[in-house]
């Protein structure tokens, strides 16, 4: 059995979903496949995404965490914020899971906050340098312009913007 990056399932789905003329036998005539093969793996995505059913609640556990809270030096928890504010986590929900781990030594969002502009900051250099060097090479950028056909003219990741 051939195991396809989620990528690929993806990208096939969003041809399928696309509702754009053709999207699906260009795919499809792109990857070597059927056009049945593509609207498997729509079916497959679709099924992932879909919310489960509610089960049972499962019996509460109790974390070992010491009385005090782990310790985690600043370097250590700013990073920890960094990261999971680039993934999507929120800051008041950064807060909640360090408030989980250090309990009363957890920063608040608004300390959070200022590492993650003070570390975006220091980022920005290096990422405009990145974007010019790539913005040239980028055929798709985002899932919105599969879904879209890139025809959004204000959009930053159109070309014809």
């Amino acid at each position: 059995m051939i195991t396809l990056s989620i990528r690929s399932l993806v990208g096939n789905a969003a041809a399928v979903f696309s509702k754009s003329y053709g999207a699906v036998t260009r795919r499809a005539e792109e990857l070597r496949c059927s056009r049945q093969t593509l609207y498997d793996h729509a079916r497959r995505v679709e099924r992932r995404l879909q919310t489960p059913e509610p089960a049972a609640a499962p019996e509460p556990v109790e974390l070992e965490v010491p009385a005090a809270g782990a310790v985690l030096d600043e370097a250590t928890q700013r990073r920890f914020a960094t990261t999971a504010f680039a993934t999507g986590i929120s800051l008041r929900q950064i807060e909640d899971l360090l408030r989980v781990i250090l309990r009363d030594d957890a920063p608040d969002h608004s300390t959070i906050g200022r590492w993650v502009k003070q570390e975006a900051e220091k980022a920005a250099a290096v990422l405009e340098v990145l974007d010019a060097a790539a913005a040239p090479r980028i055929q798709t950028l985002a899932m919105d312009e599969i879904f879209f056909g890139g025809g959004r003219p204000w959009w930053g990741s159109n070309r014809r913007a």
